[in-house]
């Protein structure tokens, strides 16, 4: 289990490297000269080149900036998207245009404009926006990739493997997984301890005392007779190494019907790194090519091998039997390698998006003593000890969860307040009109989630963290939460919590996220676990432990593998 390499540690230059050190050279400048409070961008010199190169001069643009080549701008977003778009909304609104992946770009996110995008969004080419190591590594089976009747055949078959029967079949089989994790592991003691973070030293020291073996990757594993001192102590929780571990593997058992090797599925993340790759000839794309093709020739002859047995319609398989019979635009089956692909890239998708929720679920609930109050009332009322300890298959309907009303809510107002990730990026192939802006061929144009969480019109006091938004309107916690938020006997105006042009964290049109519903499930039940078990937790500030997490950015903001908590055990379950 502790064998994993750290997702943003790599020795060689990545994308993310090379921002950090572009943002700190900058930092160190600014910090000499302190801006000037006039607006320098019309006397940016980039952009003003920019713009004659473009021809954008005659055009009516929304305000900001791109400069030259996008490159300034792309390099701020990269380093800390959340912020990025936050500052350009102050300054600009939630219609805004900049530069990202060194293109020109307009990010918009108000409710007018993402109604305006619908109705042309279908119309758009897909790839074109996204980088070509994103592109290639992607694949051309890849939805990001497709548009048209391609597209369309692609999307058709997520329904029958993230739908709500789907789901149903899903949602006992991560119960018993976030109960072997949550009670097996963490409650133990053993999670929160990753071998990354042990100097060559500790190993020794600790191999010498019998605590635990060093595998020859350098990786470790614990004995479990170091298990027995631990459970003296509080428990603790790597939440960006631990849950990523946690629903890597989850994943490849939902959509697999078996957890391959550690090994193996450690290369998800040389995958990632090679998708994010400064280029093609960059060491990260060319581990990135060899990580896919081992995952590819893994799922491929496995899906075979189930085939040649006549085992698609045992019930772990569901989700290898459904893509046994997905056609494509031409109404032909699906080639063997284009359903490992799908798998592949499946599980890619959803395994950092859920365990990035967990992640940040923990961190706002933490903050937040009354929700999470809330929480444990909610989920110990419905959840019994006992069936924690089982993980019964009848008390984890999809039905008793989705009951869980309020959890869904702190879910959701999560993702709110941590958005995770972008819009998606298209390309506007030819001039048009935009609201009342011109936007020119060539340009991005991006419904970013986050310009619209931001919004007050669309969630008064954006910045209050309040799953009460989300709950239906005649929910007694919801009514009493909003009279205390009564000024000078003044409603808050309500939430738009229910409007897709309004609330859309997985993207809008078709190249939204389909693995929302998963991940909100999958992050739901884990709260149940850890809700039951524990009575809260802290930041662990011991040894270089700090109060508040810092983020891996790209491709999806999560909590980074250092942060750790200390998870209070609440004695009345054991």
């Amino acid at each position: 289990h502790h064998g994993a390499p750290r997702l943003a540690s790599r020795a060689r230059v990545s994308l993310r490297a090379h921002v950090r050190a572009r943002i700190r050279g900058r930092d160190r400048v600014s910090a000499v000269a302190p801006r000037a409070a006039l607006d320098l961008d019309a006397l940016d010199l980039g952009q003003t080149l920019g713009a004659i190169k473009r021809r954008e001069a005659l055009l009516n643009l929304p305000p900001g900036k791109v400069g030259l080549f996008g490159a300034r701008e792309t390099f701020e977003y990269l380093a800390d998207p959340n912020a990025f778009i936050k500052k350009r909304v102050a300054k600009y609104g939630p219609v805004f245009k900049t530069g990202i992946f060194f293109k020109p770009a307009i990010v918009f996110g108000s409710r007018e404009a993402v109604e305006a995008f619908r109705e042309f969004e279908s119309e758009l080419p897909a790839d074109a926006a996204l980088p070509e190591t994103f592109r290639e590594l992607h694949t051309a089976y890849g939805a990001l990739r497709q548009s048209g009747a391609e597209h369309e055949a692609t999307r058709a078959n997520f329904g029958k493997v993230l739908g709500r029967a789907a789901l149903e079949r899903y949602a006992p089989i991560v119960a018993r997984q976030t109960r072997d994790f949550v009670l097996g592991e963490v409650l133990v003691g053993g999670s929160g301890n990753s071998g990354g973070f042990l100097t060559e030293q500790q190993k020794r020291t600790l191999a010498r005392e019998g605590k635990i073996t060093v595998n020859e990757d350098g990786s470790v594993t614990k004995l479990p007779s170091s298990f027995a001192e631990d459970a003296k102590k509080k428990p603790k929780l790597q939440p960006g190494y631990d849950l990523r571990q946690f629903c890597l593997k989850s994943l490849f058992e939902l959509f697999l019907g078996t957890v391959p090797p550690e090994a193996l599925m450690n290369e998800m993340y040389a995958y990632n790194e090679g998708l994010l790759a400064l280029g093609k000839l960059s060491p990260e794309f060319e581990e990135g090519e060899k990580a896919l093709k081992k995952l590819l020739d893994y799922v491929t002859r496995h899906y075979r091998t189930i085939k040649a047995q006549g085992k698609l319609d045992d019930d772990e398989f569901f989700f290898l039997k459904q893509y046994s019979t997905a056609r494509d635009e031409k109404g032909e089956l699906f080639p063997d390698d284009r359903v490992a692909t799908t798998a592949v890239l499946m599980i890619w998708g959803a395994y950092i998006e859920a365990a990035a929720n967990m992640g940040h679920v923990l961190w706002t609930l933490m903050r937040h003593p009354t929700s999470l109050a809330e929480t444990k009332k909610e989920t110990r009322a419905a959840f019994t000890s006992a069936a924690l300890k089982t993980a019964d298959p009848q008390s984890f309907h999809l039905k008793n969860v989705m009951e869980l009303t309020y959890c869904e809510a702190v879910v959701k107002e999560t993702l709110r307040v941590v958005p995770q990730t972008a819009g998606g990026l298209r390309v506007n192939p030819t001039q048009r009109k935009f609201l009342e802006y011109d936007v020119p061929a060539g340009y991005v144009l991006t419904a970013d989630p986050r310009v619209a969480f931001l919004d007050p019109t669309n969630f008064p006091e954006p910045d209050t963290f309040a799953p009460e938004r989300f709950l239906d309107a005649d929910d007694a916690r919801r009514i009493k939460w909003e009279a205390e938020q009564m000024t000078d006997g003044q409603r808050l105006k309500e939430s738009r919590s229910r409007d897709p042009d309004a609330y859309f964290p997985g993207g809008v049109g078709q190249h939204k996220c389909p693995g929302i519903s998963l991940s909100t499930l999958m992050t739901q039940i884990f709260l149940v676990y850890v809700t039951g078990a524990f009575d809260g937790w802290a930041p662990d500030e011991s040894g270089e432990g700090s109060f508040d997490p810092e983020y891996v950015q790209i491709p999806i903001v999560i909590i980074d593998d250092k942060y750790r908590l200390e998870l209070e055990r609440n004695w009345q379950y054991e």
